[in-house]
């Protein structure tokens, strides 16, 4: 049975607004950030893992699920910034930060120019360089997720269809995904659904990438990080968003880096609990000294 959040509230990061749950009661504080299109519930096979020790939070990021949405700002350095705010008023003192995929870039740079914020670093499957320019350029997994937002679709059972459709996700569907898809929607009166990720937020993050600069940010990491790498491939072979090259130079640059690569799961199954193995190296490092 999934654990229940908590607290499931919106809490102030400045002048915006951000979407907060959080899972369990007691230990040292997590901090989860989510990927480009995704929302806070992606982390729910985590919580389940982690909150009979530790206090998880989950936010969705500005322009995603339940957080403000602003016609403009969106990069990392300003994701690393409301995150800076939201500790503050969340009032936790060096949490763990737990990324994943764009949420892993923001962690990163957080990691660099927040130094005294957080304890320790876990990197899920990114925090290098990019290996695309422009939108024309990346993986089709990737523009598959991206083509989603913004567009309204007949029903939730045909949304969730089309999801399951991809090779790398339908025949891996859990729980997990469900707690996360009802999450992921805004339903209409006439029983359509449309993902809650601002189509505009998205747009102009994709531009705005190279602001994140992961391997200027790699040697300013002062913490313990650990480093889960997504070793299957999605549609093609070699189209992960993070090579083995790609995690050897993360390790390289960041003094102390730990890194575990999962050959049996991809970019999405890595978080939502096909395995035990993500959650149980996580658990690892967080009571290793």
């Amino acid at each position: 049975m999934p654990t229940s959040p908590i607290r499931d509230e919106l809490s102030n990061a400045g002048e915006i607004r951000l979407h907060c749950v959080q899972w369990g009661e007691q230990g040292p504080p997590i901090v989860c950030i989510h990927g480009l299109t995704a929302n806070a519930f992606c982390f729910q096979a985590f919580a389940d893992e982690l909150a009979p020790n530790h206090r998880v939070i989950a936010y969705d990021l500005r322009g995603r699920g339940e957080s403000d949405k602003p016609d403009e700002g969106y990069s990392v350095p300003l994701h690393a910034m409301d995150l800076a705010k939201l500790i503050d008023t969340l009032g936790i003192e060096r949490p763990i930060l737990i990324g994943h995929s764009l949420g892993a870039l923001i962690a990163l740079y957080f990691a660099a120019h927040y130094p005294d914020k957080l304890s320790k670093l876990v990197l899920v499957d990114a925090g290098a360089p990019l290996a695309w320019k422009t939108p024309d350029e990346q993986p089709a997994w990737l523009t598959a997720s991206v083509a989603r937002v913004g567009i309204p679709v007949s029903s939730f059972e045909e949304y969730k269809a089309r999801l399951q459709a991809a090779p790398f996700l339908g025949s891996y569907w859990n729980e997990y995904f469900d707690i996360y898809l009802e999450h992921d929607v805004s339903r209409n009166s006439d029983g359509s659904v449309v993902s809650k990720a601002s189509r505009t937020a998205i747009y102009e993050e994709s531009i705005n990438f190279a602001q994140a600069l992961p391997e200027q940010q790699w040697a300013n990491v002062q913490v313990p990080t650990l480093l889960l790498r997504a070793g299957q491939a999605l549609f093609f072979d070699n189209d992960q968003l993070l090579s083995e090259e790609a995690a050897k130079a993360i390790c390289q640059g960041i003094t102390g880096c730990h890194s575990v690569n999962f050959p049996t799961l991809n970019h999405y199954t890595i978080i939502f609990g096909t395995e035990s193995g993500p959650a149980q190296e996580i658990q690892r490092f967080l009571y290793k000294e």
